[in-house]
């Protein structure tokens, strides 16, 4: 496993969050390791990363553009038969 703020080759999976300073810090308070601050990457939109603790990057998005159109009543459609 890489050193915070350390570059890990590989894809980077994005967990949708509501505010990603809270998320942040309840994954650091469940035991991931910090990898990249939360940082403002534009329009408000908001990202960090962890390291779970098998050395995995998880990263968390806050995006009020996507909330705007997923939290508005209209559940997503279901999944499966």
């Amino acid at each position: 496993a890489g050193a915070a703020g350390q570059k890990i080759p590989g894809g980077v999976a994005y967990w949708g969050v509501d505010d990603a300073a809270v998320a942040h810090r309840r994954l650091l308070e469940l035991g991931a390791t910090a990898h990249e601050d939360v940082q403002d990457v534009g329009e408000g939109i908001r990202v960090a990363t962890v390291l779970d603790p098998f050395g995995n990057i998880l990263g968390i998005i806050e995006n009020p553009h996507f909330a705007a159109e997923h939290h508005g009543g209209t559940p997503p459609p279901s999944v499966g038969p």
